[in-house]
């Protein structure tokens, strides 16, 4: 995240209530597209109405970053003060903010990053890829905001109530929950828009010893997915090497249970078949 300040103009004291309504919609427009971060602050300076911010990448403050919402939003702003706003980053942006999904071997949803951040890396180097800068549509990142706000409140339901935790985490751990399947979605809206394989990160917690933790197979299609140990650096390019488990075809990775604890490792396990009885 790059700390900066927006700057919207001067206003008549009588106005500032109306002044920042209008920036909480067009900052809310952008939280919601991926461009900033959602912790912000609004302030009257020197006779002006400035913003801080966290922007999210290289071009959040361009046009062509912004969702339909945004520029509407946008033009409000204008409007109303008589310019465009000013970006001003407190900082250049360093390598990192100026990562792309282009080229990579496949990306990967997540979020155990910081608050403010996207949820979407790149599997060879980790680099954090802001969600405007994906070619999926406005609606399609609107989903994404709503999906990581639902994905965060539930982990911290997980972490802090005893009463709530294992409800949370079941919806976390299970490939077919809600969540998941929303966050599947969206894996794959970005893998249509972009050609990159996307997968889909699945918590475990709850787990079994660890040499029988690496034989489970996959939540999803039920065949083996642990990944095998790259035997070169140029291997290490090309393999999951954050993730303990892969599978391609169902497009999920995750890590080895830190805890075990036989009573919940089932949740997030392959659900077991009934096997049927032949007919006489």
């Amino acid at each position: 995240m790059i700390f900066t300040q927006i700057s919207f103009g001067p206003h008549a004291k009588s106005q500032y209530d109306d002044a920042e309504f209008l920036i909480h919609s067009y900052l809310g427009s952008l939280l919601h597209n991926g461009q900033i971060g959602r912790h912000y602050e609004i302030v009257p300076w020197q006779g002006q109405v400035v913003a801080y911010v966290n922007a999210l990448g290289l071009g959040a403050d361009r046009l062509r970053s912004h969702s339909c919402w945004g520029k509407e939003e946008l033009k409000k702003i204008e409007a109303f003060f008589g310019r465009s706003p000013l970006w001003a980053a407190n900082e250049d942006f360093p390598p990192k903010y100026k990562a792309t999904w282009k080229n990579a071997p496949f990306l990967y949803l997540m979020t155990h990053f910081c608050d403010d951040e996207s949820p979407l890396c790149r599997g060879d180097r980790n680099d954090v890829i802001p969600l405007f800068r994906v070619p999926i549509t406005d609606q399609e990142r609107d989903n994404a905001f709503y999906w990581l706000t639902t994905y965060r409140e539930l982990d911290n339901i997980w972490i802090g109530s005893r009463e709530l935790e294992m409800q949370a985490y079941r919806v976390l751990a299970d490939p077919d929950s809600e969540l998941s399947k929303t966050g599947r979605e969206l894996c794959q809206a970005i893998e249509k828009a972009t050609g990159v394989p996307t997968y889909y990160y699945l918590m475990r917690y709850h787990g079994r010893e660890f040499a029988e933790e690496k034989k489970r197979r996959c939540p999803g299609c039920g065949k083996p997915w642990a990944v095998k140990q790259p035997k070169s650096e140029d291997d290490s390019k090309k393999t999951f090497r954050e993730f303990d488990f892969q599978c391609e075809k169902c497009r999920l990775v995750s890590h080895c249970a830190p805890d075990i604890n036989l009573r919940y490792a089932k949740i997030g396990e392959p659900k077991k078949i009934p096997k049927q009885n032949k007919s006489k």
